[in-house]
């Protein structure tokens, strides 16, 4: 841990808050919501959010058994959401979104079960943190499939449902960077190409918000690392994870974003602390170890 802290430091700042954060909904009762990359992680955990605030919640994976490298497959996540919810709100479909049929297949059983989709998180995503000399063909063909085609066809397919389904209107957020961490060349130099897959989705963001006036298109990112199984497992082990911030803070963001009106909250570059200050909560519950202070936790480094 001395050596990561020697290299990074976390500064609070002020911020203004963002207006168009307003809820427009109490809750998300007869909303649903479509969710890639859903077994685990911060993909759970925004559903965990939404089933909570009562949306109907369509998780999508494709770890359909057990990995000891991961935690959880598809349908214990789904058993673990149903915990939070009387009704029968929850739908699991095993989608690999390098296929477009699976694609498919998971927005007919959405439409099929809840009628409509009012909005899509575009969560799933390969890690692959490796230097120029390093990285392989087959690495990148994965990141390839999965940050930028998947991403690309699978908000195709709920866009084109948002656009001309019942409600004509919806949200899509986009788990990826700021645009303006481009300019930055610290996010770039040990992983190239995954930082160019991971802006590929959030040039994505960028432009169909301006594509598709009647949909709000945001991308969200965290300010810290997050107690996340590639920071347990590749990034940093135990000492990354205790100045972490938990995924509950990812959940608790998205889930202000989607329950805002897509109409007002749209083209923005969200960080997560920033959406929560914005509507008064107090970010200081999320930290992993409590006795960190605010200041000595790891910023999110990689993107």
């Amino acid at each position: 841990m001395k050596s990561i802290k020697q290299n990074f430091g976390y500064v609070l700042k002020s911020i203004e808050k963002d207006k168009t954060l307003t809820k427009k909904l109490s809750n998300l009762k007869g909303k649903t919501f479509i969710i890639s990359g859903a077994s685990r992680g911060i993909g759970l955990n925004i559903a965990e959010k939404l089933v909570k605030n009562e949306a109907n919640v369509v998780i999508t994976g494709k770890t359909v058994k057990p990995n000891p490298k991961l935690e959880g497959t598809l349908f214990t996540a789904e058993k673990y959401l149903k915990n939070f919810c009387k009704e029968n709100k929850v739908l699991s479909v095993v989608c690999d979104i390098r296929n477009n049929n699976n694609i498919n297949n998971a927005v007919y059983e959405t439409i099929d079960k809840f009628g409509s989709i009012d909005g899509v998180v575009l969560n799933a995503s390969a890690l692959c943190l490796k230097d120029t000399f390093s990285v392989t063909k087959k690495d990148i063909d994965l990141m390839n499939e999965i940050n930028i085609n998947g991403t690309f066809l699978f908000g195709q397919k709920c866009i084109q449902h948002m656009k001309y389904g019942k409600n004509k209107n919806g949200h899509v957020l986009v788990i990826s960077p700021p645009i303006n961490m481009l300019y930055n060349d610290k996010w770039w130099k040990n992983h190239l190409y995954y930082s160019m897959s991971k802006f590929n989705m959030s040039l994505m963001a960028k432009f169909w918000n301006s594509e598709f006036d009647n949909i709000g298109v945001n991308t969200l990112w965290p300010r810290t690392t997050i107690n996340t199984a590639p920071v347990r497992n590749i990034l940093g082990g135990e000492d990354m994870v205790s100045i972490s911030r938990t995924v509950d803070i990812m959940g608790d963001a998205a889930n202000h974003i989607l329950a805002s009106d897509p109409k007002k909250c749209n083209g923005k570059n969200f960080i997560d602390d920033e959406v929560l200050v914005s509507v008064d909560v107090d970010v200081e519950q999320y930290r992993v170890d409590p006795e960190i202070n605010e200041k000595d936790l790891m910023p999110d480094f990689f993107c």
